[in-house]
């Protein structure tokens, strides 16, 4: 490379918006250029009973993966298999009755054709996607899917650019025509994406994040107010529940009450938990809580949307709406993710 190439920072802008232009332009072109084979594509793959294989070597292989990897995640059971690898054993993980997604841009590629050859030998369908009908991959497909023949973006156009960009563009194009057809909802992207931000919002119920057994904080109406600090204290959860003697929930004393009730009464530790309940409770000219407990399946967005409406911090999990089983803590929530 040489040392006499300067470049300024608006020359380099410049440089950079002419690339995204005829980046936009060629997808342009891709997307006027689509034909019925488009969807004879799509509904062979659909009418598969099998997993699909999508394959590539290069810069398009490392566009299979990601292909492969879309597909599996929107409702297509797809892997990617290197064509070498397939031609050295990984074939036999290849059912009848399969469809192969294969990536090139000349369709030339000696192995990617070998490998293709052998995919039809073992009774699979194939797919191209490729520049030229008359490129030997094109040739071999029972479907063509042409890219248009376009320079690569960039000042020399010689690195892969446009024809990588228009591959990937045309593979996301079938993975969401595929979802579409499939009825693919966004519960089902939640079940493949269990760890992900919409996963979690569709999917974490207050079950899965709430303090039950011995970290709940439980204290009987009767008992002596210095029981329920010490409870309060102890469990580290900032709250405890106010049963009767039957277990049946009668309220919830939370920090924020106890500070309620020192401005009410000179003398708490004379009180029982319940009398140190009753009297912190609110104002009624304050906002009254709406919901203060949820079944176990509630999901865990609801829980946030329950607390932001009543300006509490937590919410008692209770199946049968008398006996606590659980509480949730707006912090738990947030440290979920979904605050």
């Amino acid at each position: 490379m040489s040392d006499d190439c300067r470049t300024t920072p608006d020359q380099c802008v410049d440089l950079a918006r002419q690339h995204l232009q005829a980046q936009c332009a060629a997808l342009n072109v891709l997307s006027d250029a689509l034909t019925s084979a488009f969807a004879n594509a799509v509904e062979l793959i659909r009418d598969s009973s099998q997993a699909m294989v999508v394959t590539g070597i290069g810069k398009s292989g490392i566009i299979a993966r990601k292909a492969a990897a879309t597909l599996a995640s929107t409702g297509t059971p797809a892997i990617f298999m290197h064509p070498v690898e397939g031609l050295h054993g990984d074939l036999g993980a290849v059912p009848p009755g399969a469809v192969l997604l294969a990536l090139s841009k000349s369709g030339e590629t000696e192995e990617l054709n070998k490998f293709v050859h052998h995919f039809r030998r073992i009774g699979g369908r194939v797919i191209a996607v490729c520049e030229l009908p008359s490129s030997q991959l094109a040739q071999l497909a029972d479907v063509h899917l042409a890219l248009p023949k376009l320079p690569e973006a960039g000042p020399l156009g010689l690195a892969p650019t446009t024809s990588t960009l228009m591959t990937l563009a045309l593979c996301d194009a079938i993975a969401m025509a595929l979802l579409e057809m499939r009825c693919f909802r966004e519960e089902d992207f939640a079940n493949f994406h269990p760890d992900g931000s919409l996963g979690r919002r569709l999917l974490l119920r207050a079950a899965d994040i709430m303090h039950s057994g011995n970290e709940l904080p439980t204290v009987n109406l009767g008992a002596p107010f210095n029981d329920l600090i010490l409870e309060v204290t102890s469990r580290h959860l900032g709250m405890a529940c106010i049963v009767d003697d039957r277990g049946v929930l009668s309220g919830v004393f939370t920090d924020g009450d106890l500070r309620r009730l020192l401005t009410r009464c000179e003398t708490p530790a004379r009180l029982s938990a319940g009398e140190a309940w009753r009297l912190s409770r609110r104002d009624p000219e304050e906002p009254q809580v709406r919901c203060s407990s949820v079944s176990s399946e509630t999901l865990a967005v609801e829980c946030l949307r329950l607390m932001r409406e009543s300006e509490i911090t937590v919410l008692i999990v209770s199946d049968d709406g008398e006996r606590p089983q659980g509480v949730v803590r707006l912090q738990d929530i947030v440290r979920a993710g979904l605050g």
